[in-house]
């Protein structure tokens, strides 16, 4: 089994990306993620453990910003002894598994003075590239290395791999305002992260009113299929016949980016399949007066 060690910060989408292509290649057992293999009630510190036992590959996936997150205090996190991404490699290298760094988008090999010393040997094993240019190539040779470690095909069909572009940035003002040219029915909201004050999530909200609470209800069931295959998930409320979407990558600090605006577009061609609610039914109808009696 592959352990796939990874900062949610950092490389979080193109992390799954890989989980998944590696779970279709040699199975759903072949790959081990924490944020799709650890299930509700699991005790996490020890399923993880339990993981990393398990694990003869770990691969440690390295994007730009891996060695410069910090933690609240602006310590950087892979030099305090409690980090998960420190340990899951420390424990490794501790126990001769074997151990590939992948490098996405150019980012450079660690300096090992750069490193705590207890993972300094990581910089010493050989590392591979996913580049976005050349995803599909760099990731038959990674799957091919796999292979020699022992990891067996499915099937000797195929496979089709996936090409996403690993590089999320958050959309520029200019970039928001286009779509909002596009579509005036989206707007901006700014409001605070739950649990994170005083951090604030900048998201793109758009409010859908149907002829039923019926076409409300198709229409999530519909566009959920969608975004389970995209794997990028609205935040979103029903109240009888409206949804109300917001629309954020939490992979950059809850901004918008390309993700957002390709949804925005899926969802707003989806609703033009439902009837328009007619004029005087387009808002909730309010409540009639209590009479008091029970």
């Amino acid at each position: 089994m592959a352990f796939i060690s990874y900062r949610r910060q950092d490389s979080s989408a193109a992390s799954r990306w890989l989980s998944q292509t590696i779970q279709r290649t040699f199975g759903p057992s072949s790959a081990f993620i924490d944020a799709e293999s650890i299930r509700m009630a699991d005790d996490w510190q020890q399923r993880i453990d339990q993981a990393l036992r398990a694990a003869t590959v770990v691969i440690a996936v390295i994007g730009p910003s891996w060695l410069r997150i910090t933690d609240e205090h602006g310590r950087r996190r892979i030099d305090d002894k409690d980090d998960w991404v420190q340990n899951e490699i420390r424990y490794a290298l501790e126990n001769n598994i074997t151990l590939l760094p992948i490098l996405l988008s150019r980012t450079p090999v660690p300096v090992s003075s750069a490193l705590p010393d207890c993972i300094q040997k990581l910089v010493n094993r050989q590392a591979f590239e996913l580049r976005d240019e050349r995803w599909e190539t760099d990731l038959a040779l990674l799957l091919s290395r796999l292979e020699e470690l022992g990891f067996r095909k499915k099937s000797g069909r195929p496979v089709r791999y996936p090409k996403p572009c690993i590089t999320l940035k958050e959309l520029s003002q200019k970039e928001i305002g286009e779509v909002l040219k596009q579509s005036l029915e989206w707007e901006v909201a700014v409001s605070e992260i739950p649990g994170k004050a005083p951090l604030n999530r900048t998201e793109l909200k758009k409010v859908y009113e149907f002829a039923s609470f019926e076409n409300a209800i198709e229409f999530m069931h519909e566009a959920s299929k969608h975004i389970s295959e995209v794997d990028h998930h609205p935040r979103w409320e029903n109240v009888w016949r409206s949804v109300t979407v917001w629309l954020s990558t939490w992979d950059i600090g809850h901004k918008p980016s390309r993700l957002d605006i390709e949804l925005a577009k899926f969802l707003d061609d989806l609703r033009r399949s439902y009837p328009q609610p007619k004029k005087n039914e387009s808002q909730p109808a309010k409540p009639l007066p209590t009479t008091g009696i029970a």
